[in-house]
């Protein structure tokens, strides 16, 4: 009696720590991910650095907002030539004063996609090409979760239902024989 218990009381110990990966599933741990709190979302935006300058380019609505740095001391680069290149686009950047950014037309980047940037910068004496990478996502995509890994987890949870009832009936039956023969009162 206590071989099979201890082998049961195994069996369920292996299944509840197993049954919580499987619900969780790789990429659904968050392990080491930082919450993020929804519709908190940022927006799309590429970087790119060389000797000279470090770029940032922020997609909000309809503008793409592109910052440029000095790479050596994170310096501003205001009142520079800023030229944008991707797919169809290719255009100058108005810089706003205020805001510190040179801005585009953001029309061109409306569709989830990755996206080519190519940057050339002018800034006096200086003259450097960046290149970055501008990912849009699918505000409409599922999160990750697919029907074949619902059924994983349905299926997971069905046969840890199945064993614990399996476990349950042999327990129990293991103590009626007991009772039956006189061994508990």
């Amino acid at each position: 009696m206590n071989r099979l218990m201890s082998t049961i009381a195994g069996l369920l110990v292996v299944l509840a720590f197993s049954l919580g990966t499987a619900v969780a599933g790789p990429g659904h741990d968050h392990r080491d991910e930082a919450p993020v709190a929804p519709g908190n979302q940022a927006s799309p935006r590429f970087e790119a650095h060389s000797d000279l300058f470090e770029v940032v380019g922020v997609l909000e609505e309809n503008e793409l907002a592109v910052f440029v740095d000095r790479f050596a001391d994170n310096a501003p680069v205001l009142k520079a030539k800023v030229e944008l290149e991707s797919s169809s686009l290719k255009a100058e950047g108005k810089f706003h004063e205020e805001h510190g950014d040179y801005s585009f037309d953001g029309g061109s980047f409306k569709k989830p996609g990755s996206y080519p940037i190519t940057v050339m910068v002018t800034a006096g004496e200086d003259v450097d090409i960046l290149a970055g990478n501008l990912v849009v996502p699918d505000e409409h995509a599922e999160d990750g979760h697919d029907e074949s890994s619902h059924r994983n987890e349905k299926l997971w949870i069905g046969a840890a239902a199945l064993l614990a009832g399996l476990a349950l009936v042999l327990v129990v039956r293991r103590w009626q024989k007991r009772r039956n023969a006189g061994g508990l009162k």
